[in-house]
């Protein structure tokens, strides 16, 4: 006959407790969870890009409508140029008709005889001298010879005539060179030339002896110099007598320095054409020179030069477009070498000419894009300013008051329901958001009572989905129970409900701080496993640390309710390791994570086996065989029936521990359990016994109230060997 007793933790217990919440593993890595934006990003970004895109948006508008601003303004500015030179041209045009009848007038009236060559000449040079347009005032005879007045430049006036030369008959030129003075003119000089001019074969003498009137032609061929010039000529009549023909001619150089002069946007040019392209006036140096002596410029060779009128001489020569048939004002926007031109062709109501302007697009656009980048800038700085607000607006209005929300319900996630606090938003949609976390806060806080809270937190963060469904999986079972709840609820009545909630706290303290998972309370059982939902390698070594947790909590509560005289408590625990199913039990309305199993149906038959063999905490050979070396229980006891199906193997011990009667436990763990390195146990832990039970064929044992004794048959097989203490 032999006494059992309890078994004792040995050192791999000494590892500090583990918090519940200890040997959580984090949340389950989310799908693309590196590239997720964060919310105060998106907000920045999502701010910065339609401030972004506005400032965008309202320069390219701006810039398209300047530009579209610009064609009107090149094709208000060609209007200008067209109409200051048809203004230029009718003036001169019209000086030019003016002293040509203002001649005819004196010869027809005969105040002056057009063989007098002092008056004539008089005549002549006074108005060159009024009229500046003027390049010479000319007299034709029938003869063929010639007498005109040439404004050789602002300096210099040269009377010519062309006659024979009374001594030889031979024609010869006579050029008088005059310069002017203040109220009169100095003469300088003559010369004299052979010459075979001859009125008689010139254009413009034949036109107005065909059309017997004034008309305006072209030349270039003149007595004293070779010049592109228009002239307009007509018959002069005395006494109905034809005498000759006046001749007025404008050379074109005056027309290409009025040209020269007129500012065609900052660095345009303009030029005159006629029907076939050739050109009439440019306001281009080079074409002036040209003109000046005595050549015809010609457009290709001014576009070589001049940028500016390569466009329009392309324009031409690819035939893209014909002058000829050119009746109204066509604006073009060109390509040209350093940019885009506008190219304007408008006819003048003369001879057919057409006015040509070419103006840089950069002309009108250099303001404007300065004006632009000077926009631009500012609008950058607006931007930017009205990005910074915005987006600290947003964060702290949307974006911070958002993150405390998704901390709230991380909460809510954790199952903190206590740290859920009310977040006051000016925003009326995030306001009633954060009143409806709190409210469900205090839904789940209610519902939590109900549930246990640690095993829902724990699955939500593995991820584990609730619908039915489990695995096989090796664990450790615990069943505990309290000694004589019948009697003491039919003693207590209502009054045992707070000593079933000190009961249950202590129960549930002991398996949570030990990293179990509590099932679910059964009247005044506590059913708990470990190793899962999170793997826990000790999970065997742990249950046998909560059970002794467990009866220790129980010691110091009798302590404290035999001193205060109310009802004290004792507690019988069974522990079984085996292979189990664990998961989501149950049907898809409700669900319960638990374990089933043969060894989990033998831990709840080994905790009312204590009553039986008057000991408190009765381990399975699983558990065992799984905590191995960490645990000392007595020897083996043979023979014992867990239940119909199944018998056990027990160790009885002879050797008893020094620690009091009952409570065997190894020095570190002894101390941490009891209160300290010096303190002494309490009197109420004696009694703890822990034994092993294994499943064997043994069909009967016996138990003797009087004093733990064990009465067994040796089977033949199936018994284990004893432990060695």
């Amino acid at each position: 006959m032999v006494t059992v007793h309890f078994a004792e933790v040995l050192p791999k217990l000494r590892d500090e407790e583990v918090p519940a919440a200890a040997g959580r593993s984090p949340l389950s890595p989310r799908l693309w969870e590196g590239r997720k934006v964060g919310l105060r990003a998106a907000l920045t970004g999502l701010v910065l890009l339609t401030v972004t895109v506005t400032a965008l948006l309202i320069h390219l508008t701006w810039s398209y409508t300047a530009r579209q601003n610009v064609r009107d303004v090149a094709g208000q500015l060609n209007r200008q140029i067209v109409g200051s030179i048809q203004h230029e041209l009718r003036g001169t045009l019209n000086e030019a008709w003016s002293v040509q009848e203002a001649v005819r007038s004196i010869f027809f009236q005969d105040a002056i005889r057009p063989t007098d060559e002092a008056k004539r000449e008089f005549i002549f040079l006074a108005l060159l001298r009024s009229n500046p347009t003027l390049s010479w005032i000319a007299l034709g005879f029938p003869d063929g010879n010639y007498f005109g007045a040439l404004r050789a430049d602002d300096a210099e006036f040269d009377m010519v005539e062309v006659k024979p030369d009374p001594e030889t008959g031979m024609r010869r030129r006579r050029v008088d060179t005059y310069t002017p003075d203040e109220d009169d003119v100095m003469f300088r000089g003559r010369e004299f030339v052979p010459s075979d001019y001859d009125v008689r074969t010139q254009a413009w003498y034949r036109r107005a002896v065909d059309d017997n009137g004034p008309g305006w032609s072209e030349l270039s061929h003149l007595p004293n110099r070779d010049r592109q010039a228009i002239v307009t000529s007509t018959p002069i009549v005395v006494d109905r007598d034809f005498v000759g023909v006046l001749s007025i001619v404008v050379e074109m150089e005056r027309l290409s320095r009025f040209l020269a002069g007129l500012q065609v946007g900052k660095t345009g040019t303009v030029v005159v054409l006629d029907r076939t392209g050739q050109v009439v006036a440019s306001a281009d140096p080079q074409a002036i020179e040209r003109q000046r002596s005595g050549e015809a410029p010609e457009l290709g060779e001014l576009a070589k030069n001049n940028k500016l009128l390569a466009p329009v001489a392309g324009l031409l020569e690819g035939g893209e477009l014909t002058l000829a048939e050119l009746t109204d004002t066509r604006q073009l926007q060109m390509n040209g070498p350093d940019g885009n031109v506008y190219v304007t062709l408008s006819p003048l109501n003369f001879s057919n000419w057409i006015v040509a302007t070419v103006i840089p697009e950069s002309d009108f656009l250099a303001s404007i894009n300065r004006s632009a980048m000077i926009l631009l800038g500012a609008l950058a700085v607006l931007t930017l300013l009205l990005a910074v607000a915005a987006v600290l607006a947003a964060n702290k209005l949307v974006a911070a008051p958002l993150l405390r929300i998704a901390g709230q319900l991380k909460h809510i996630e954790a199952f903190h329901l206590d740290r859920i606090i009310r977040l006051a938003s000016p925003l009326r949609e995030l306001d009633n958001l954060s009143a409806g976390l709190i409210q469900m806060s205090r839904g789940l806080s209610s519902f939590q009572k109900y549930m246990p809270t640690e095993l829902v937190r724990t699955l939500v963060s593995r991820g584990v989905e609730a619908r039915p469904g489990g695995h096989q999986e090796t664990l450790t079972v615990m069943f505990t129970d309290l000694a004589g709840f019948t009697g003491i609820s039919e003693r207590l009545g209502d009054g045992v409900v707070p000593v079933l909630t000190e009961y249950l706290e202590a129960a549930s303290s002991a398996i949570l701080g030990r990293r179990g998972t509590i099932d679910k309370f059964i009247g005044d059982a506590v059913m708990a496993f470990w190793g899962a939902p999170v793997p826990n390698e000790r999970h065997a070594i742990d249950a046998c640390a909560a059970a002794l947790e467990c009866q220790r909590l129980l010691a110091l509560q009798r302590a404290d309710a035999e001193a205060a005289g109310r009802t004290p408590l004792r507690m019988r625990i069974g522990i079984n390791t085996g292979r189990m199913l664990v998961g989501n039990i149950g049907s898809k309305e409700r669900l319960s994570y638990t374990v089933i199993g043969d060894p989990v149906n033998v831990a709840s038959r080994l905790e009312p086996l204590g009553k039986r063999y008057g000991v408190d905490i009765i381990l399975g050979e699983g558990t065992r065989d799984a905590a191995g070396a960490a645990v000392i229980v007595s020897p083996s006891m043979d023979g014992c029936r867990a239940s119909p199906s199944t018998s056990f193997s027990a160790w009885p011990s002879t050797a008893l521990p020094t620690r009091p009667r009952g409570f065997a436990l190894t020095k570190p763990v002894w101390r941490r359990m009891s209160g300290g390195a010096g303190a002494k146990p309490s009197r109420s832990l004696g009694r703890l016994r822990l034994a092993t039970v294994a499943p064997t064929s043994h069909r009967s044992c016996s138990y003797h109230a009087a004093a733990p004794t064990w009465s067994t048959s040796r089977p033949a097989t199936g018994t284990l060997s004893p432990f060695s203490t």
